[in-house]
């Protein structure tokens, strides 16, 4: 295991959009809400750090036998809350984000994306 040279947000969120970064089936779901969206966006724009990530560098040989899903950029909690399954390549691997998912995708949906949610009691 090795530590890569720090990436800058728009690198990260890049690679997503390339589909170079996907996640493994063993992450939970989106559960951020829109204030802890806000929070991170005002971190970032007061230039706090937003942390590591731990990613996964998935061989070709392997890739095959893991399931993978992409990041979502539209989230909607009744029509569309969950990612959509990810397709890799026969012959190709991929880098699978085992930490940071709930940051890259809350930093997605709110650079390139959409939020809504249900209010409470509607």
């Amino acid at each position: 295991m090795s530590f890569q040279t720090p990436r800058s947000i728009e690198e990260m969120l890049t690679a997503i959009h390339k589909h170079e970064y996907l996640m493994p089936a063993i992450q939970r779901e989106f559960v951020w809400g829109a204030d802890q969206i806000i929070r991170l966006v005002d971190s970032l724009m007061r230039g706090y750090p937003v942390g590591s990530f731990l990613l996964w560098d998935v061989k070709p040989e392997t890739a095959q036998t893991y399931t993978f899903y992409e990041f979502l950029t539209h989230f909607h909690e009744r029509d569309h809350p969950y990612a959509d399954r990810a397709t890799v390549p026969a012959g190709t691997g991929t880098t699978a984000v085992l930490d940071g998912q709930q940051r890259l995708t809350s930093l997605n949906i709110a650079l390139y994306g959409s939020f809504a949610e249900k209010k409470k009691y509607a």
